[in-house]
This record gives C-alpha cells, sequence and structure tokens, in this order.
C-alpha cells in the first residue's frame, strides 16, 4: 500500500479490543504553594495514562479563550501495553486568578470531540501568604 507523507499506520494487537475504553485517563497536580509563595508563578500538570494508540496533541488555553498557550509535555511512554504522557503549563502570578484547560486531541476519545480538562483559579480558596 502507498500512503501519503506523514500518515502512520497503526497495527493493533490481539491483546487490544476495539470496543475497550482506551481513551486518555487524566490526572492533575494544581500549583503548590511553596512555588506560587517563592516563584510567583504557578505550574499546572496533566498526566494522560492508559490510552491507545500513541498519537496524541495536547495544548493549554484559558478556560473559554481562543489563544493556544505555550507550554512544555514529555515524551510519550509505553506502559503494559497502552501509553502514557504529561504536559504542563507554568503561569505568571497575574494569571493565577484564571481558570485554566488542557486540550486532549487523541482518535479513541469518546465521541470524537476533544477532551476539555479544566483546571481552577489557584487563587481560589488557597492560602497566597507564607505560614509564619
Amino acid at each position: 500500500k502507498v500512503f501519503a507523507e506523514g500518515t502512520k499506520l497503526i497495527v493493533i494487537p490481539s491483546d487490544k479490543r476495539l470496543d475497550a475504553d482506551i481513551s486518555p485517563k487524566p490526572t492533575i497536580f494544581l500549583p503548590s504553594v511553596a512555588e506560587t509563595n517563592l516563584h510567583k508563578t504557578g505550574t499546572y500538570l496533566c498526566l494522560l495514562e492508559k490510552f491507545f494508540p500513541d498519537v496524541i496533541r495536547v495544548y493549554w488555553k484559558e478556560k473559554n479563550g481562543n489563544t493556544i498557550l505555550d507550554s512544555q509535555e514529555g515524551d510519550t511512554l509505553k506502559t503494559k501495553g497502552t501509553y502514557m504522557k504529561f504536559s504542563w503549563l507554568t503561569v505568571p502570578e497575574r494569571a493565577m486568578g484564571k481558570e485554566h484547560s488542557c486540550i486532549v486531541k487523541h482518535e479513541n476519545n469518546k465521541g470524537g470531540a476533544d477532551q476539555e480538562i479544566f483546571f481552577p483559579s489557584i487563587k481560589k480558596g488557597m492560602c497566597m501568604h507564607p505560614l509564619k
């Protein structure tokens, strides 16, 4: 077979059921109080696990915003027949009062829609002053 440039052919192993939920499972981590107090920044981390295949795209936006924010991501790693990846967004102090979202594009997302993972404002309900 001849495929266009950039096409990736994925052969599904016999142990992977096509009807199984193999979409990314997110775990979120919010900035620490120490980071916000010492560095006046906040880092949001999104860990995506147990997805298949390994083709995935992750980006960040302010909630209800359209601008893609400058973020970082680790390599996609294989673990026990599925994949995992992490992405993080570091925001300056002035943006810590805003809500953010991590957008995940993966072919096994339910209904084919992008998965949007919301991160709350870290100034809401968090003590921003060091303990004395």
